[in-house]
């Protein structure tokens, strides 16, 4: 999956897991992706005879939307539910996230609720080689002048994509796409030590853009069984903003100072 898309949220996985520690099955597809198919074209309309005779008319046509968007120039807006189970103990994280991608230079921005820690917000940039990263809680923020060290939370080994057909979001028609890999234990070794396990998600891409995922993970350390969700859905997708990415960029680059 595309890393920029999960550079605002990858924190909220180490948040979870370092938390939870401290006090599985393989998912089948969402309900919620739609299958395109020609059952609905090939049903015949009903003739009501009681009164006038009708001609049959075909269902109406479909009307396809061109994205205006694609992988190398978009801004969505993601709405993100994350929860860790362990032991009996389910925490929940829910929030929002815009991520813009685009020639100037990346950008995110959004707030997170998590349990026990409060609302935070979070802001990040790009300008060449190096991200600029803001965090606030209660008041209080910091900067980065490097990549989120959580980023990598969410990075699969040995993973595979395999389409499933199409898929709807938005009104986009787009490919649902299942992906399966394992996760990094180094990824996770800072905050668990042997972490192990495998996920699954079903993401839903149009012109390259994920418009929605539904990821399920389940891990081994300790002897403890953990399982991990993820679900983001766009809602509202559009071109890249280079104004915004200034600004976002100049903002963490003052507070910087």
């Amino acid at each position: 999956m595309n890393k920029l898309v999960w550079i605002g949220v990858a924190a909220v996985a180490a948040v979870l897991l370092f938390m939870v520690w401290n006090i599985e099955t393989l998912p089948t597809p969402p309900d919620r992706f739609i299958q395109i198919d020609n059952t609905t074209a090939n049903q015949i309309p009903q003739v009501d005879n009681s009164t006038t005779t009708r001609t049959p008319q075909p269902p109406p046509a479909t009307a396809v939307v061109e994205p205006p968007f694609n992988a190398s120039a978009y801004e969505v807006n993601y709405t993100l539910v994350f929860t860790v189970s362990l032991s009996g103990i389910t925490m929940t994280v829910e929030g929002w996230s815009v991520i813009g991608v685009g020639l100037a230079g990346n950008y995110s921005f959004g707030m997170i609720t998590v349990p026990l820690q409060g609302t935070a917000t979070f802001k990040s940039a790009t300008e060449g080689n190096t991200t600029y990263t803001m965090t606030c809680l209660h008041g209080f923020c910091t900067v980065n002048e490097e990549e989120w060290p959580f980023t990598s939370l969410i990075e699969g080994v040995n993973v595979t994509r395999t389409a499933k057909g199409q898929c709807r979001w938005l009104n986009y028609t787009g490919t649902l796409y299942e992906e399966r890999g394992m996760l990094d234990p180094k990824a996770f070794s800072r905050f668990i030590e042997g972490l192990s396990g495998n996920y699954t998600a079903y993401v839903c891409e149009v012109n390259g853009v994920m418009l929605s995922a539904d990821l399920t993970a389940t891990a081994s350390a300790r002897g403890e069984v953990i399982r991990i969700t993820l679900k983001m859905e766009a809602v509202k997708a559009g071109p890249y903003r280079p104004d915004t990415y200034r600004l976002i960029l100049e903002e963490i680059k003052a507070a910087n100072q």
